[in-house]
């Protein structure tokens, strides 16, 4: 009963609520998205999910945005959000669903020199973690690689380390490859900060906007 009526004031809000609180942004340029916020909250962004929650200023999913903030934004921030994605294959073929679909995405919503910016679980560390003996599997890695799985999106279809995540920004028309650091750059803090004990096991890499998908 209670999931029914979190749906049905879903889709209330999509339908009616939706195109009024967009209006609010229709006619701004430069802007900065923080998509897949969660209950997290980044100041000076839009704040963005599909889920509902306290913090979020708009209620969409990335290929709604793709068309309602095309060309629009200087920034979009993705945390511990493309994980979600397909795998695209070893050919790397753009199709629906995949993480090259949302990069495909972003590269829509984003201007020209436009930043992209990533936060994502970092297995190369979270393996040489279990290797290592600093942790077992179960249960501070588990989550990290598959999904706590405790809501229907929060399931992980996708695993990336630095190369194979920077492959797919240079795939997307992405260059400029850049690590940093949240802390350094005053964020609120939310999955781009994850680290078990005093190792980071989050990824995070910044580029920007070179050209239009190439794949």
């Amino acid at each position: 009963m209670q999931k029914m009526l979190y749906f049905r004031v879903q889709n209330l809000y999509l339908l009616i609520f939706r195109p009024y609180i967009a209006r609010n942004f229709r006619k701004r340029n430069n802007l900065k998205i923080y998509y897949g916020c969660g209950a997290n909250f980044q100041k000076g962004y839009i704040n963005v999910d599909i889920r509902w929650t306290p913090t979020v200023d708009l209620l969409a999913n990335l290929k709604w945005c793709s068309r309602f903030f095309e060309g629009r934004c200087q920034e979009v921030y993705l945390s511990h959000v493309l994980e979600h994605y397909n795998y695209p294959g070893k050919n790397l073929l753009l199709k629906k669903g995949t993480i090259l679909d949302a990069l495909n995405d972003v590269n829509k919503m984003l201007v020209n020199g436009g930043t992209i910016r990533l936060a994502v679980p970092d297995f190369h560390t979270l393996s040489e973690l279990y290797i290592s003996g600093g942790q077992p599997l179960f249960p501070r890695l588990t989550g990290r690689i598959c999904g706590e799985q405790n809501y229907p999106q929060n399931l992980h279809r996708c695993v990336f380390d630095r190369d194979f995540l920077a492959l797919c920004l240079e795939k997307s028309g992405f260059t400029d490859l850049i690590e940093w650091d949240p802390e350094e750059l005053g964020f609120e803090r939310d999955s781009s900060f994850d680290c078990i004990g005093d190792v980071k096991t989050s990824l995070n890499l910044a580029a920007k906007k070179s050209s239009a998908f190439d794949i």
